[in-house]
């Protein structure tokens, strides 16, 4: 994303959106460290958004005179946790990686 489409995005928005590319991030870091990521580029592309969108929201705490990280805590709050699916139904995070090792 550049600079002019982090501006113009709401401030609950961009802490999901923060959050889902950390996500994405840790997902594609784990992929990698088990020799099946197909486009190492991606972990780069990944790091620079989240940067990207964490100094988007340290501009916005600056410009509003509010001390660090106050953005991500109010809204990450106050935003529900969304997953894939129920635990479960799913079995939950391990049963994830559990089929992701046996494949």
């Amino acid at each position: 994303m550049a600079r002019e489409d982090l501006q113009a995005v709401a401030d609950a928005e961009l802490v999901a959106d923060l959050a889902a590319r950390q996500h994405e991030l840790v997902r594609a870091q784990f992929s990698l460290s088990m020799n099946r990521l197909q486009n190492t580029s991606s972990i780069g592309r990944l790091r620079t958004a989240v940067a990207r969108i964490h100094t988007e929201l340290r501009r916005r705490e600056i410009a509003a005179g509010l001390s660090k990280n106050t953005l991500v805590t109010r809204h990450r709050a106050a935003t529900p946790v969304t997953s894939r699916g129920s635990s479960e139904q799913s079995g939950g995070f391990l049963a994830g990686v559990v089929d992701k090792l046996g494949e």
